[in-house]
């Protein structure tokens, strides 16, 4: 699936475009897209199948993963990809520091049932939090108009 993050002057677009030709879109509006870009990195880092990228892939759409009644029914690993997205974040903007990341992902996950934590390690960390600041800067770079193409699998 590609996933495509378009830059324009007062909004930003998510489109994914999966290998059946389908497709879904939503207008980010003037969000900076980092939340998309950690979801991007820990999903494809951790082999998370069933993530939000993982759901956008099988079929669903973006505006079904934002409806409330549907966010209540999805499954223990998209919670999980929610929660390292979101605490990827929080290290990347540095409010939260990098070796509190395991810490942080096990305590929220003990509060879900089936969540499955996988083994993760600092360099495991180091990795991701580089990944997503290198693709963040990327992001920075981009003139209106322009895109950030990334691969999912």
């Amino acid at each position: 699936m590609e996933i495509i993050i378009a830059k324009g002057k007062n909004r930003n677009m998510l489109t994914c475009k999966r290998e059946n030709g389908t497709s879904t879109s939503v207008n980010l509006g003037p969000e900076i897209p980092n939340h998309d870009i950690a979801h991007y990195v820990v999903e494809t880092k951790f082999n998370l199948r069933d993530g939000f990228y993982g759901k956008i892939q099988s079929g669903m759409t973006i505006q079904e993963l934002s409806d409330k009644e549907v966010i209540k029914s999805l499954g223990a690993e998209t919670w999980l990809s929610e929660i390292m997205a979101r605490n990827l974040q929080s290290i990347g903007s540095g409010a939260a520091k990098t070796e509190e990341f395991i810490e942080l992902i096990n305590w929220e996950a003990q509060n879900i049932n089936g969540i499955k934590v996988p083994k993760i390690n600092l360099a495991d960390i180091e990795k991701i939090k580089e990944d997503f600041d290198q693709l963040c800067k990327e992001w920075d770079l981009i003139a209106e108009n322009g895109e950030l193409k990334l691969k999912f699998k």
